[in-house]
């Protein structure tokens, strides 16, 4: 499911929640799509827009609380208070002064609401601040036993009752804690078909488990003993196939159904209705058959039949008799339950299936030497043996029936299923025997165990890092997609080794030390600076984390590295540096001093004559927009460095400063930046950026990183380093959203 389905999801919940308690799973599960997603401009703004409704929603929640509260206080209309057994002092009253109540109950209106909402906002910052403190949108449950693992599982629509191996565990969305195995999730909800899948715990991280519930849609269906026949649905025909017929999604109405055969037939109507049980209209007419018609939903069910009064029971217990109107049902459980019609020798036996779903189920029962095996397994296209040999059909909406008669041994199989044992069963003339199986499907997923390998080594799965080797020499990884997969094995002064291998689901890849040992290998750098107190980091081009240089010498492994030097008063510089083993070259990084210009007046607006002002007004020595949401001032090749002066000239609100933000767009998509603070932390502590509506911004772009860095106290402190790629036709400009106005002077940009 996509970010946009699951926030359209997340709407509908905001405006169907009835209690506050009921918001601040919808705020947890929007604050992690937003931490997920910080790239994708349209998913950040869907979700700002969602915040807003919900802390709206929480408001009008907490006055209607606070309403019905004072309601209730108020006695009825016309109601008298009982004498007082005490005479009471006579106190004077005073008149009732009606601006000032109204405006003290304004005031604790607005301060409930800013408790709410910061209180809200809180509970984001504390999120972003410990990301390892966060909890998924699931119920809350016991903190986890030692030796389990969190399973996060979530159904589409939630409230679903969650089994695990046929236990029922927990309501969706809602965390499972669970010890290493594999496992069968099956997600229930009424009105919707249940959904299943394995899987396979191994320690490690949480699991999330994501289970789409379809809608179910009314289904007539016709077991029958005849050889042959036709149905003629509102006289739309149809051929049974070995006696038995069904017909999905049948519309919703009044409908006549007549099933014909060589010296058989039946005819009853039948009316169908979204959320009630199919009634039957009128009589059943039936000719050399019993016919016995079923109509269910829930745990509620009515027997009619065209041989009245008839002795009716379930699973061996009476219910009762029929009448012309039918006999109802309750409690019926869930599942395929044993229906008899008739009492002594001449009672029928038939396998009729309850659940959520509404139903029709019409019987048609001849007097032929036969009987009917019922197969039932829950899953669609399930292969079944009779006594060794392969039946020609396959189970459809979970279960097959099949016309029989004495003895017989079953088998099933379906791909991606564990085997079940084979089960025996003896049908009887005029009789249903169910045979039920439960096939559990195997593992979707792999595994990886790293044994005895030096610690510190990192490992990587078609380049993606998995993590790094522990003291103990080993990394355990879960969830891997089975296929081709290409492991590389990395440590720092040695040759790395990439390892192909095939994954199968539910298999671990253990690599022990004999995989996982190098070759030490290193190639050496000497670092030439100027001036010589420069600062130095590297880091391959896919690493995120970089490593300071102890002095002026290198021994690395042999790959590309991008060398980065910085100096006070200077101006950063990076090189793109090739390390060949077993060889020694020197890198000389000098580094320019930067420009320090007198203060002087604000001159008319500095820009690159490639920068496009149209609908911008030159104004005090800046360029003036107001509104106009995503602007775009330079288009074109972005492989280069962009300078520009931004302040804000109106924005903001009540609960928001005002913001300074622009837009990169590469083509391919849109990364979204701002401003809204007065101070900078960098590596020296909290830095001040002076006026905090302007700001002087540098935004070098490369193919390898986008570095983005704002003026502080004369000299340029890096905000953001973002690995990068080559933009050859992009855009870049400013966000203006609504009524705020800004100020740009002194663009600039320098191609590279």
């Amino acid at each position: 499911m996509s970010p946009l389905e699951e926030l359209k999801i997340l709407e509908s919940q905001i405006g169907g929640a009835d209690r506050l308690d009921a918001l601040k799973p919808i705020y947890e599960r929007l604050d992690e799509i937003g931490r997920q997603n910080t790239a994708e401009f349209e998913v950040q703004l869907v979700v700002s827009d969602l915040r807003e409704r919900l802390v709206h929603r929480g408001v009008s929640l907490r006055r209607a609380t606070h309403d019905a509260a004072v309601v209730a206080l108020a006695p009825p209309p016309g109601a008298v208070a009982p004498p007082l057994p005490v005479p009471l002092p006579v106190i004077e009253k005073k008149p009732l002064n009606l601006r000032k109540t109204l405006a003290i109950g304004a005031a604790l209106g607005v301060l409930g609401w800013l408790v709410l909402f910061v209180t809200l906002v809180q509970v984001a910052r504390n999120r972003n601040i410990t990301p390892a403190q966060n909890t998924p949108a699931v119920s809350a449950s016991a903190p986890a036993a030692a030796g389990t693992v969190p399973v996060d599982i979530i159904t589409t629509p939630p409230g679903a009752t969650i089994q695990i191996n046929n236990d029922t565990k927990c309501t969706s969305n809602c965390r499972v804690n669970l010890p290493p195995g594999n496992y069968q999730v099956t997600a229930m909800l009424d009105g919707y078909d249940p959904a299943a899948t394995g899987v396979t715990v191994i320690p490690g991280s949480p699991i999330n488990v994501t289970l789409q519930l379809l809608n179910q849609t009314q289904a007539v269906r016709i077991f029958t003993d005849l050889p042959s026949g036709r149905v003629l649905l509102d006289g739309s025909p149809a051929e049974l196939q070995d006696g038995q017929l069904v017909m999905d999604r049948v519309k919703n109405g009044q409908h006549k159904l007549e099933i014909v055969g060589p010296n058989h037939s039946a005819t009853f109507a039948f009316n169908l209705a979204a959320g009630h049980a199919p009634t039957i209209e009128g009589p059943i007419a039936a000719n050399n058959l019993l016919a016995v018609v079923v109509s269910s939903f829930g745990d509620s069910a009515r027997v009619t039949s065209n041989s009245a009064p008839v002795k009716v029971s379930l699973n061996g217990q009476p219910r009762g008799e029929t009448s012309p109107g039918g006999l109802e049902l309750k409690n019926v459980s869930a599942g395929d339950q044993q229906l008899g019609i008739g009492e002594g020798p001449e009672q029928r036996k038939m396998v009729v299936t309850f659940g959520p779903m509404p139903m029709l189920t019409a019987f048609l029962k001849s007097d032929v030497n036969s009987g009917t095996l019922v197969i039932a397994t829950v899953e669609d296209d399930v292969t079944v043996y009779l006594n060794g040999r392969e039946y020609r059909r396959k189970t459809r909406r979970g279960q097959l029936r099949i016309p029989f008669l004495g003895q017989v041994s079953v088998r099933v199989f379906k791909e991606g299923f564990n085997a079940e044992p084979d089960q025996t069963a003896d049908v009887k003339k005029g009789e249903e025997a169910r045979l039920g199986f439960k096939l559990r499907p195997l593992p979707q997923v792999a595994s990886l165990q790293v044994r005895g390998a030096p610690p510190g080594t990192q490992i990587f799965v078609d380049e993606r890092a998995l993590g790094r080797v522990a003291n103990d020499g080993t990394l355990s990884a879960a969830n891997l997609a089975p296929g081709e997969r290409t492991f590389e094995i990395r440590r720092e002064g040695y040759v790395s080794r990439r390892l192909p291998r095939s994954l199968k689901p539910g298999e671990t890849l253990v690599l022990g030390p004999a995989e996982t040992a190098l070759a030490a290998a290193a190639g050496t750098l000497h670092l030439v600076l100027t001036p010589s107190d420069a600062t130095v980091t590297y880091r391959r081009p896919d690493e995120s984390q970089t490593r300071t240089a102890r002095d002026s010498t290198l021994r690395l492994e042999p790959g590309i590295y991008l060398i980065t030097a910085k100096a006070p008063g200077h101006m950063e510089r990076t090189e793109r540096v090739p390390v060949v083993a077993g060889e020694t070259r020197n890198v000389e990084l000098a580094l320019a001093k930067e420009k320090v210009e007198p203060a002087k007046p604000k001159p008319a607006p500095t820009v690159s004559t490639s920068a496009d002002w149209t609908g911008w007004r030159s104004e005090s020595g800046e360029y003036v927009r107001k509104g106009g949401s995503r602007v775009a001032v330079k288009t074109g090749p972005l492989n280069g460095t962009i300078t520009f002066t931004a302040r804000m000239l109106k924005g903001g609100g009540m609960f928001r400063g005002p913001k300074v933000r622009w837009f990169i767009d590469d083509g391919d998509k849109v990364a979204q930046f701002e401003i809204d603070k007065k101070r900078f932390e960098s590596k020296g502590g909290e830095e001040d950026a002076g006026d905090e509506k302007a700001y002087s911004v540098q935004i070098d772009i490369t193919p390898e990183r986008v570095v983005q860095r704002v003026r502080v106290g004369g000299r340029w402190v890096v905000l953001s380093s973002q690995p990068g790629r080559e933009i050859p036709n992009g855009r870049f400009g400013f966000v203006v959203p609504g009524a705020d106005e800004i100020g740009v002077s002194d663009f600039r940009f320098t191609p590279r």
